[in-house]
């Protein structure tokens, strides 16, 4: 599928980059915490509660973004698979958004909420990117979702292995606002993705070249 589909190929990058940063975060969080806050073992694992309230957030938002389209599609309205896509020009923004909040925030030791006010917005991101992606490749491949969905976990699966090999490298390195500022800008640079395939995946999914025959 990564192969065949340039759309499965790009929302999968798409993907990767915010799950591969969710899992940065999950094992350097501990390190931060401790070390700018000096909180304890037990206090440090607290710090994880802003992607959960992040997620939850997300979900909500992706709830009412599904709801908005099914009534519309019990209006009689065109329903296209890309259109499940929209949650993700919020959620691309979000995510570099939430890491140079949470990255200045955390190197000048601003009061320990409010980096964790930041790791929520990447919460949010990345399930505004992640929840609808896996619903277009399902209403987008039909018979093939099951395809396009494993090429997805592939990729993200890599990206989840190793960036975090990478994160306390680049913090040792460049700190903790360069190095969060460092990851922003490359989220950033992902972002009009999804506008490409918001405007052009159609047109891609149904081109002749690209036509799958697994």
């Amino acid at each position: 599928m990564l192969c065949k589909s340039p759309v499965v190929l790009i929302l999968s990058l798409q993907l990767a980059v915010g799950y591969g940063y969710l899992y940065l975060l999950f094992t350097t969080f501990i390190f931060v915490f401790e070390g700018q806050y000096h909180f304890n073992a037990g206090a440090a694992g607290l710090s994880y509660l802003g992607l959960g309230v992040g997620f939850l957030i997300g979900l909500l938002a992706n709830g009412l973004s599904s709801d908005y389209l099914a009534k519309r599609e019990a209006k009689g309205g065109e329903i296209k698979p890309e259109s499940r896509l929209a949650p993700l020009l919020i959620g691309t923004l979000l995510i570099p958004a939430g890491l140079i909040w949470y990255g200045w925030t955390a190197e000048f030791h601003v009061h320990w909420i409010v980096p964790i006010i930041g790791t929520s917005l990447i919460g949010i991101g990345v399930n505004l990117i992640w929840v609808p992606i896996q619903s277009y490749l399902i209403d987008a491949f039909t018979i093939y979702a099951a395809s396009a969905i494993a090429a997805n976990t592939v990729v993200r699966s890599i990206f989840g292995v190793v960036l975090p090999l990478a994160g306390q490298p680049l913090y040792d390195r460049l700190g903790l606002g360069w190095g969060n500022t460092l990851l922003a800008f490359i989220a950033l640079a992902t972002a009009p993705l999804a506008w490409l395939i918001m405007k052009y995946g159609e047109r891609i999914r149904l081109h002749p070249r690209f036509q799958l025959d697994l």
